[in-house]
């Protein structure tokens, strides 16, 4: 059985620079170049053994904000809190090989997201429908976990406290597991920003006698979201 799975890197904010400079003031000469901002002077600087970037003469640079607004002032304010969200998938495709009456089955990928959002990240994932050959489906997993001799299919998450139930170790039998459903469930979060911050996925199924043989597959959508 085959679970398709999308490869998605999404960033939440866009940093589009024109062609042509635009510049508050500018000099340089053969040894820099000076790219003024706001303030008194700030920006880039640089020669051959130099890259530098200040603000002086500003005013409450840094990050202000009250119940109606948010801002942030002075260009190394800018430069460091460009806000951004990177998410990968190991791989786009699971394979659940041969199914058997006598046997749970597992498999697993990885999701990781980096982040500089003030209040962390969520993935959440959704189907296309239940694992089918056909008119033939697989039953959504029920009572929590996948068993042996029942025909069951479910989804856990190494992360705690998500809509997906979870399941640290990837097995072993009986296998810890929930439905996936057409609506959006969490697999992954943190309430923080953080970097390279990896959650391991369990596919769990098994089968009885009586399922239909086929080639079963469906595919699942993971989203995710900053909050920034």
């Amino acid at each position: 059985m085959r679970i398709t799975l999308p490869r998605l890197i999404l960033s939440l904010s866009l940093l589009i620079v024109s062609s042509s400079t635009v510049l508050a003031f500018g000099s340089s000469s053969t040894n820099y170049k000076l790219e003024g901002e706001f303030g008194i002077f700030g920006g880039a600087k640089s020669s051959t053994n130099y890259n530098l970037t200040d603000t002086g003469g500003g005013f409450a640079v840094g990050f202000g904000n009250s119940a109606n607004y948010g801002a942030g002032s002075g260009f190394q304010y800018v430069i460091a809190e460009l806000q951004e969200i990177i998410f990968t998938i190991s791989t786009s495709t699971v394979n659940l090989g041969t199914l058997s009456a006598s046997g749970v089955t597992t498999a697993s990928h990885t999701i990781t997201v980096t982040t500089n959002a003030p209040s962390g990240y969520l993935v959440t994932v959704v189907e296309d429908g239940n694992l089918r050959s056909g008119a033939n489906d697989v039953n959504d997993v029920s009572g929590g976990t996948v068993d042996v001799g029942s025909e069951e299919y479910g989804l856990a998450t190494s992360k705690s406290g998500q809509t997906i139930t979870q399941d640290a170790s990837c097995g072993p039998d009986p296998d810890n597991a929930s439905a996936i459903t057409a609506s959006t469930q969490s697999v992954s979060s943190s309430a923080l920003p953080i970097d390279s911050d990896t959650t391991t996925l369990c596919y769990s199924a098994s089968i009885s006698g009586a399922t239909p043989g086929g080639s079963y597959s469906h595919i699942l959508t993971y989203i995710a979201t900053g909050t920034f």
